[in-house]
């Protein structure tokens, strides 16, 4: 006689539906600036983005260094970065559900301002 077991089974289960699950996951693409770039202080500087939110999701943040600078209502754009200081920075455009609680879709990158 065959034992289940159920921990194996719903493992199983589990691995079977993630690839659907992750499709529906929505993403974030940043095509400017592009990761390892070097940004002039001096110049106006764009955030150029797009954003498919996934079922959770609603619109997306712009972050620099870990602080919320803007909310970003168009799912394709750009945003204006507003003066950068000298140095090395961390740009993420993350999404947010309507309560604007980041839900983990996100993508970052560094750059360096001269």
């Amino acid at each position: 006689m065959k034992t289940i077991h159920l921990p194996a089974l719903a493992t199983i289960l589990l691995l079977a539906a993630i690839p659907s699950i992750g499709l529906a996951q929505g993403s974030v693409r940043i095509q400017s600036p592009a990761d390892g770039a070097t940004l002039d202080a001096m110049d106006e500087n764009r955030l150029v983005y797009e954003v498919e939110p996934g079922p959770r999701g609603d619109h997306a943040h712009v972050l620099v260094d870990n602080t919320e600078v803007a909310i970003l209502r168009e799912l394709k754009g750009s945003y204006l970065l507003e003066t950068l200081s000298t140095g090395k920075h961390n740009l993420c455009v993350s999404v947010a559900n309507k309560t604007h609680v980041l839900i983990g879709i996100e993508r970052c990158v560094r750059v360096s301002v001269d």
